[in-house]
């Protein structure tokens, strides 16, 4: 008997002391501490919000800027407003006291409201700062459909299909799953993604394009782009990951590919915050935008009894930081159980563990497939 995803959530909260689940929802709606903020990567903008200034705290314009995720209310070295370069976030009212910032909103080098290109100051006003949802800049390429003819809408070349396993999924038009592969590396708005499938492997997982890309109800442009290949072909993104089909699946809610060497998974609606990736033959975990996660052999490991100790204390933190996420998703190659949530002694706040070690993002690796946290003594990547 199959347990659905959701069910493995609610199990996974219902192990949760009550404590915990309290510091998980204060967590949500206070600013994050430097340090240990969701998928957060210093700015490089440098105009401010009215009442805000370059690497200011609390009180000035939402820091939405070239290649960051905002996460505090004036972030650092930050700008007002939205539509920086190669950002993805969009500000409501950015301004005095912060803004609010949600998903998928301005996308790469446009305009968005109350923000100008390139990091200039922010224009719009807004009230009393909101609560921040964080989101790292999306690799996107415009879509240059046109309408049919008669002016009549062309059919959708991207659609959702539903599972009581995996949720809700990306298909082609005819209803064909799409994938991703953890041996890719995906792109943001600084770094174009890259295909491994190549040769041999491209005649079970062939090349999904979109063509002009022309997206069914429920899905959002700006999580979608498309790569030039360099052999003449061209293959459509989400969220920064090349999507193929998979050979053995003909009809219309066929799943046959789906966690085929821990590495191909279905594209999910809302990605996995944790996922397999792949380099050689080696397999380790990664976040949903493919940053490595590690470990240390000086923490703890958590029992079923104690919680596990970090020792990564002073100056470790400044090249780590503590691998913590408001909404955990696994890919299903993947247990959620075998996650935990755990409290890092004195102020350090949330750590995820996995098997019972806390996990840990590098500040050094700056793209998809590094791996500079592993020459720092005792840190190796996490491995499933």
């Amino acid at each position: 008997m199959s347990v659905s995803r959701a069910s493995h959530r609610r199990a996974l909260r219902s192990l949760l002391p009550v404590s915990v689940l309290g510091l998980l929802f204060a967590t949500a709606c206070v600013a994050d501490q430097p340090g240990i903020a969701d998928n957060d990567t210093a700015g490089t903008g440098t105009g401010t919000g009215e009442g805000g200034e370059p690497s200011s705290s609390a009180g000035s314009g939402s820091g939405a800027v070239a290649g960051t995720s905002s996460d505090v209310a004036g972030g650092p070295s930050g700008t007002a407003g939205t539509g920086q370069a190669g950002s993805s976030v969009e500000a409501m009212g950015g301004g005095a006291g912060g803004s609010e910032v949600v998903e998928m909103g301005g996308m790469p080098g446009s305009v968005g409201e109350g923000g100008q290109i390139n990091g200039e100051a922010g224009q719009s006003e807004g009230g009393a700062g909101t609560t921040p949802v964080a989101m790292s800049c999306l690799f996107h390429t415009d879509a240059t459909g046109e309408p049919g003819a008669g002016g009549a809408a062309p059919a959708a070349t991207v659609a959702l299909q539903t599972n009581a396993f995996v949720g809700s999924y990306l298909t082609d038009a005819t209803g064909r799953t799409l994938y991703t592969y953890g041996a890719d590396l995906p792109g943001d708005c600084n770094t174009a993604p890259v295909s491994n499938c190549t040769a041999d492997c491209l005649v079970s997982w062939p090349v999904f394009d979109a063509g002009s890309r022309v997206l069914g109800t429920g899905l959002d442009d700006a999580a979608f782009g498309a790569i030039d290949r360099g052999d003449g072909t061209w293959q459509t993104t989400y969220y920064g990951w090349p999507l193929y089909y998979y050979k053995s699946d003909l009809t219309l809610g066929q799943l046959t590919g789906q966690g085929k060497g821990k590495t191909w998974h279905a594209a999910e609606l809302t990605p996995a915050s944790v996922v397999i990736m792949k380099a050689g033959t080696a397999k380790y975990l990664a976040d949903g935008h493919g940053h490595t996660l590690y470990v240390s052999a000086a923490d703890q490991a958590g029992t079923s009894a104690d919680d596990p100790v970090s020792a990564c204390e002073g100056d470790c933190l400044a090249t780590f930081t503590p691998f913590r996420e408001k909404h955990l998703s696994v890919v299903t190659s993947l247990e959620e159980a075998d996650f935990s949530v755990f409290v890092r002694h004195g102020a350090g706040g949330l750590q995820l563990a996995y098997k019972g070690l806390p996990l840990y993002s590098a500040n050094t690796d700056l793209k998809s497939g590094d791996m500079t946290g592993v020459s720092s003594p005792g840190f190796t990547a996490a491995v499933p």
